[in-house]
């Protein structure tokens, strides 16, 4: 399969596991630390659960290989800021405005992609990153209703673009996707875990059998999503392209929002942001 089926497949599973967790940190309250253990605990018990039904027990400890070791540690630090940012910029009320904060990944991976792995370089290249960059600023001028929150967006697209670059040195280095995947959900819901003991206990005691189901649903979202990422860079995808492909679920997480989450308000100024962002990870995508 080409890296472009897989990244086909990672923008459904990703908008889908991206709306549901708006229900899940602002429907039922819950906060975004809490959110975090439980979605990443569950794509770790996945993953284990693929490693040993397909037979890849053998490699559960390749991580540690001295070569692919210090990439794993970057990876992770920045991955796990870059969730909790993530997640954080969910606690608002429109959450497509988010996600084009978020696209800026594109340009941080396919600028880091060029520097760090040597991947291809050209003028479209460019133009794509200040399509992205044009939506940003546009969401900026006199915008009323761009929440706070929002802006950890960014922040998140900055650490996640960083995290990629790390991912694809890990995944090209003969470390299966599902093995790497297990490892890095693993220490994330970890280290979340063990900074936020006293949040996360408090928020145990307020959450409901029911609030449940969702997160189950997201931790199936995001398991598809990041197992064909990998996939995607392990079959030769550039980080810069793939990641790009990926952020095109802007327009998914619209239609969802209109269709499911009912939210109409300034629809017109939001698909026109979407459309020039959308336009910016295409070009980074296709050329």
């Amino acid at each position: 399969m080409s890296w472009f089926f897989f990244s086909l497949i990672s923008i459904t599973a990703l908008a889908t596991a991206e709306v549901l967790q708006q229900r899940i940190l602002n429907k039922n309250k819950m906060s975004e630390t809490l959110s975090t253990v439980l979605t990443f605990g569950l794509q770790s018990l996945f993953s284990l659960a693929i490693i040993f039904i397909v037979g890849y027990s053998s490699q559960l400890f390749s991580i540690l290989n001295k070569e692919v070791f210090p990439y794993f540690i970057a990876s992770t630090i920045l991955a796990t800021y870059g969730t909790l940012f993530y997640f954080k910029s969910f606690k608002v009320k429109n959450i497509s405005i988010s996600a084009i904060f978020t696209s800026f990944s594109a340009v941080v991976s396919t600028s880091l992609g060029i520097l760090m792995l040597g991947e291809s370089t050209n003028m479209w290249k460019y133009v794509g990153i200040g399509l992205v960059l044009t939506a940003i600023i546009i969401l900026n001028i006199n915008n009323v209703r761009l929440e706070k929150n929002h802006f950890y967006g960014l922040l998140a697209g900055i650490f996640f673009g960083s995290t990629f670059v790390f991912d694809k040195l890990i995944v090209t280095n003969d470390i299966h996707p599902i093995v790497y995947l297990f490892w890095s959900f693993t220490i994330i819901a970890l280290i979340i875990y063990l900074f936020n003991l006293k949040d996360i206990k408090k928020g145990f005691t307020k959450t409901k059998i029911r609030h449940l189901k969702p997160i189950f649903i997201s931790g199936v979202g995001y398991l598809l999503y990041n197992l064909c990422t990998f996939m995607a860079y392990s079959v030769g995808g550039e980080v810069g392209k793939v990641d790009a492909i990926n952020n095109s679920q802007i327009f998914l997480i619209i239609v969802f929002e209109y269709l499911i989450l009912k939210q109409k308000e300034d629809v017109v100024r939001k698909i026109v942001t979407a459309i020039i962002a959308f336009t910016g990870v295409l070009i980074l995508g296709y050329l």
